[in-house]
């Protein structure tokens, strides 16, 4: 199975799906990330941008390592993705082709970050397109399951989920330790990284909970068509133990 995971900030990768992730890749998957900015507006004080963009390419190289997916950087201006939808979605498209992914995980279109809220609008419709013959290529193909994950750690946006991957200790480890990399997350926040690690572990007991199991990942399925019997399959491995 492989498996794209298209998210606007490095951080959010770890935050929506570092579980999943690694207990896909501990099963033989393939993950690829593709990141649509490297956080330039993510500073504060006597940082500059620059020196922001260095430090956020040295914690997803971190994080890229501990979980063991490979990258992709789209080089998008952070909090303008919504500018020109039309181009990101042929970036998007083309990164689809490149990847052939089965499954995709992107953002929740609900989530209260402009970026996170502008991919999961587009990334469905990007995947519908990247199927059909439009811009240019030698390649058609669309994944057959698209889901999207949560990443709102105040836990201040309704997350209606519909289905959860079962995760382990050892997954939940993996995703704590990764998240710890990006150490700056909590000034941008307002936060203990502390408080920050441990609303992780919450959520993620409550998510197990909600299917009989000790720990999960919520996600929301988002096809923009209706989903297929291959799709229905797919779901069933990415979301078991």
């Amino acid at each position: 199975m492989k498996i794209l995971v298209i998210v606007a900030h490095p951080d959010d990768e770890v935050i929506i799906c570092g579980g999943t992730i690694n207990k896909l890749i501990k099963h033989g998957h393939k993950v690829h990330v593709v990141y649509c900015t490297l956080n330039q507006e993510a500073y504060f004080g006597r940082e500059t941008s620059e020196g922001r963009v260095i430090r956020t390419k040295n914690e997803l190289k971190k994080s890229a390592k501990l979980l063991g997916f490979s990258y992709s950087l789209l080089g998008f201006e952070d909090m303008y993705l919504q500018k020109d939808k039309g181009l990101l979605i042929k970036t998007l498209i083309k990164e689809i082709r490149t990847t052939c992914p089965d499954v995709i995980i992107t953002h929740f279109k609900g989530d209260k970050h402009i970026d996170h809220r502008t991919l999961g609008e587009i990334v469905p419709e990007a995947n519908f397109q990247s199927g059909c013959n439009l811009c240019g290529g030698d390649i058609v193909w669309s994944a057959k399951l698209i889901v999207q994950g949560e990443v709102d750690l105040e836990m201040s946006t309704p997350f209606d989920f519909q289905v959860v991957s079962s995760i382990s200790e050892e997954n939940l480890k993996t995703k704590l330790n990764a998240f710890k990399v990006y150490e700056s997350i909590k000034s941008e926040h307002n936060s203990d990284q502390t408080w920050l690690t441990n609303k992780l572990k919450w959520v993620a007991a409550l998510r197990g909970r909600a299917i009989g199991a000790r720990l999960g990942e919520a996600f929301i399925i988002n096809n923009y068509k209706p989903i297929g019997p291959d799709g229905i399959k797919l779901a069933g491995d990415f979301l078991g133990e």
